[in-house]
């Protein structure tokens, strides 16, 4: 073989990727990246309330102010919660005061209907004299809407002040909207989004941007003032855990709310334009460069084109000037005095055009983006819309049930604790001046203050699709000790004591009169004591 060398070469082995091992973890199964696609860091709320709440502030009022749906829906929801006024029932523990039940009651008579009187003249609780607490708590709503807080300042009018405008108090409410507050922050000095917190986290005062002469400058004002709350604060802070300020519940649905109204005004502008049209003629004449062509032919010599060329030519552009003197005494008038379209020529075709609109599923959408909304705004479809068409009872019932807790939650959370913090400063004041008599006198009122200031602050009653159905229940629940009468009167947002005092002073003179009490059974008779004893006697006047 000589010098001939034989090599075997070893053939490539081929290395195949490894397939990534199948794994068990949150978002494992998003394959396509969707969920990758969306934008999102993980921090403290407070920093996501501090970069956007002003601007959502600033679109929370206008789509109140400009929008039908969400200003129908904040009236709603206003309504729902406070209803024509939030219902004072004083609930002190005046047991351990020397009070008996029968002073007890009417030592909270006196105070509730002295706040009443109080609460609605403007010239006592209002700094400004213009609003009632009713009025202020409103604005406070409203304001939880559109920032997601709300904030009281109480001041007092020293008494020459009080002579001046006639005022026998001098507590006075003051109701802030919530841009007026600070949005300073400096953590290495306390300061977090307008408010200065204490070692403890605690807020001990808030800065204000006030406006005196036109001129702007910031204002610290202290939380408490001794023993009374000088700054009165709310908002949920469950929605927004561990960030000092609120923002917009509406927030979520900002989108979809201007996706409504632009679906709305495209709609809108797609049915003006199908009022209007437009007409074009479809003619087998031919074009502007047909036309060219052979006006070139008849302007050629004889010898640059071929025999009859030039002679076609000619014949057809004088036929065809013949057809444009025609279509020009033709008369085509759409929508002028003389509505009417002449007969058109040979293979001539008249066609109307008009604007092409989707709205077929225009409703089915619009009552989509309007359902989100409403799920956002914690009210039911039927009350935002005002359709009730599909709407039946289990159906209307199932949604104010779903619905109801979140007024309630917002009613406590945001609304009764400002009317609570007034209450307690009015209260005070009564006491330590006297009009409102105290066992003890303001000394033993200041140390016992949190068993005498208990209240409950009641709104309107739950919507009912079917008062008398609701009553059947209530009675069935009754007779089954599942509920009580305390409850069922709460349920309407009346004191059940008071009611049943005014039930007892009707059934009273009902008797007295000769006249049968309509408090009572079927089968005769009052219902509870009063039954029972009137149930009583007759059996003993009938044994007699």
């Amino acid at each position: 073989m000589g010098g001939l060398q034989l090599t075997t070469k070893t053939p490539a082995v081929r290395k195949e990727k490894k397939k990534p091992a199948a794994r068990m973890e949150y978002m494992g199964h998003d394959r396509v990246g969707i969920i990758n696609m969306r934008r999102a860091v993980t921090r403290d709320v407070k920093h996501d309330v501090l970069r956007a709440a002003d601007r959502a502030f600033a679109l929370a009022f206008d789509f109140m102010q400009n929008s039908g749906w969400i200003a129908g829906a904040a009236d709603q929801i206003i309504s729902d919660m406070i209803g024509t006024e939030l219902k004072l029932n004083a609930r002190p523990d005046l047991a351990r005061l020397g009070y008996d039940d029968a002073e007890r009651a009417a030592w909270c008579r006196l105070v509730e209907n002295d706040w009443r009187r109080w609460s609605w003249t403007p010239r006592e609780c209002d700094i400004e004299g213009r609003a009632t607490v009713q009025e202020m708590l409103d604005g406070a709503a409203r304001y939880y809407l559109a920032g997601g807080e709300a904030l009281a300042v109480l001041d007092y009018m020293p008494a020459s002040m009080r002579q001046r405008y006639g005022a026998r108090s001098g507590v006075k409410a003051r109701l802030v909207s919530p841009h007026r507050l600070s949005r300073y922050t400096s953590l290495v000095e306390g300061w977090d989004q307008g408010i200065y917190h204490d070692e403890n986290g605690r807020p001990t005062h808030y800065r204000f941007k006030v406006s005196e002469g036109g001129i702007e400058r910031d204002l610290d004002l202290p939380v408490m003032a001794g023993a009374i709350q000088r700054i009165i604060h709310t908002m949920d802070r469950g929605t927004t855990p561990n960030s000092p300020r609120g923002i917009s519940p509406m927030t979520p649905a900002f989108k979809v709310i201007a996706q409504s109204d632009q679906l709305a005004d495209a709609t809108l502008t797609t049915a003006l334009l199908q009022t209007a049209f437009a007409a074009t003629i479809t003619s087998p004449e031919p074009s502007d460069q047909a036309f060219a062509a052979l006006q070139q032919i008849v302007e050629l010599s004889d010898e640059e084109v071929f025999d009859g060329a030039k002679d076609l030519a000619s014949d057809l552009m004088a036929v065809w000037e013949q057809r444009i003197e025609s279509l020009k005494s033709k008369r085509l008038s759409i929508g002028g005095d003389a509505s009417q379209v002449n007969h058109l020529g040979p293979g001539e075709k008249l066609e109307l055009h008009t604007a092409n609109a989707g709205g077929a599923h225009y409703e089915s959408f619009q009552r989509n983006l309007l359902r989100e909304v409403a799920r956002c705004l914690g009210v039911t479809v039927e009350s935002l819309t005002m359709d009730h068409s599909s709407a039946s009872y289990s159906s209307t019932r199932m949604a104010v049930a779903s619905v109801w807790p979140t007024i309630i939650r917002r009613r406590e959370r945001i609304v009764a604790p400002i009317a609570q913090g007034i209450y307690e400063a009015w209260l005070d004041e009564a006491i330590a001046e006297g009009r409102i008599p105290f066992k003890g006198g303001y000394r033993a009122f200041a140390a016992n203050r949190d068993l005498v200031v208990d209240s409950e602050w009641r709104g309107p009653p739950r919507p009912s699709a079917d008062p008398y159905k609701d009553a059947l229940s209530e009675k069935v629940r009754l007779e089954t000790g599942t509920i009580t009468i305390q409850e069922v009167w709460a349920e309407r947002g009346l004191d059940w004591e008071e009611g049943l005092d005014q039930i007892a002073r009707e059934h009273e003179r009902f008797e007295a009169m000769g006249v049968k009490s309509p408090f009572g059974r079927s089968t005769g008779g009052g219902a509870g004591p009063l039954g029972a004893a009137a149930d009583g006697a007759r059996e003993q006047s009938n044994a007699d």
